[in-house]
């Protein structure tokens, strides 16, 4: 069963996340590893093993292409995810803005280091590689594992918990795991890994663009600001209002996408059932390697939040 390979190949990973941990921690002992992009990398590098390893291990009638959905989209489908992309932007801030009322914002925490580095390697890695690989491994691979075994719209929220948690910290894992959901859908209604890998690239190319812009203009402006909780909170009715029509209008988008790729009754089966397979088999996708997973996460999260109220 797919999802069995999926949920190893997942602990598989936080596994290897950990050895490298300890390993950068060790090197810079010895090494001046003060360069943000080369631990991303590292990083990213090492979430894309397991899948591909597992992948291998899966059912040999697929390529690794056919498997993860690497399949050009139509011309008008790719104007489609663009405005996608764009549409689910305010929807992330909201979650980001709601997350900042109990927890920092970790990518303020880390525009210092970002910044450090030469704005184009920062968008190389930031909005290529990091977010090819994590629509490989969780909409191509995890995503893909649950539907495989016939999960429906378990296999959206289950795979986009997995892909908050693998970031580790409370505040990108609230927004990753709403964004998460969004590119489920597209991923979906599209049938390509592309339409996704466009929507984190744009996603996250607002975040580091915008960044380095600030800098340039106003240089030093992220040392010195502050998160200001009662101004979140006065500003999230107004991100709320906003995303209610961008989540109107993606639904929209998500269904012209479907039509133009002919996978409309594909996406219509997801609304059929939560968690069936095919005929009135149930799919019991939760497994213990990934109870294993999610339970030494969350207890990570829960500790390097403690660890920075303490200092």
């Amino acid at each position: 069963m797919e999802h069995k390979r999926v949920n190893l190949g997942y602990l598989t990973f936080l596994i290897l996340e950990i050895v490298l941990i300890m390993t950068i921690g060790i090197w810079d002992r010895y090494v001046d590893l003060d360069d943000s992009m080369v631990s991303t990398l590292l990083a990213e590098s090492t979430i894309l093993i397991p899948p591909i390893i597992f992948i291998f291990l899966g059912r040999k009638e697929y390529s690794i292409k056919d498997r993860v959905g690497l399949k050009l989209m139509k011309p008008s489908t790719f104007a489609i995810v663009i405005l996608y992309a764009i549409v689910v932007m305010p929807i992330g801030t909201l979650a980001n803005a709601i997350s900042m009322l109990w927890v920092d914002n970790t990518v303020l925490e880390a525009s210092g280091t970002m910044l450090d580095n030469d704005w184009y390697m920062a968008l190389i890695a930031i909005a290529i590689v990091a977010p090819f690989v994590e629509e490989f491994c969780f909409r191509g691979f995890v995503y893909n594992g649950y539907r495989y075994d016939g999960a429906r719209l378990s296999a959206v929220f289950m795979s986009a918990l997995m892909f908050a948690f693998m970031h580790m910290n409370f505040n990108q894992a609230a927004y990753a795991f709403v964004i998460g959901i969004a590119f489920a859908f597209i991923y979906e209604a599209t049938g390509s890994l592309w339409s996704s890998f466009i929507c984190h690239s744009l996603f996250n190319a607002e975040s580091v663009i915008l960044m380095f812009i600030a800098d340039h203009f106003y240089p030093g402006i992220y040392d010195e600001m502050t998160i200001n909780k009662d101004e979140i909170m006065a500003d999230i009715p107004v991100y709320a209002i906003i995303a209610v029509f961008a989540i109107v209008i993606g639904i929209c988008l998500i269904y012209v996408a479907a039509k133009i790729e002919g996978r409309h009754e594909r996406l219509k089966e997801l609304f059929e059932g939560f968690n069936y397979g095919t005929g009135s088999k149930k799919v019991k996708i939760v497994t213990a390697p990934l109870v294993i997973s999610l339970v030494l996460l969350f207890a990570y999260m829960i500790l390097s939040e403690v660890v920075n109220r303490m200092m």
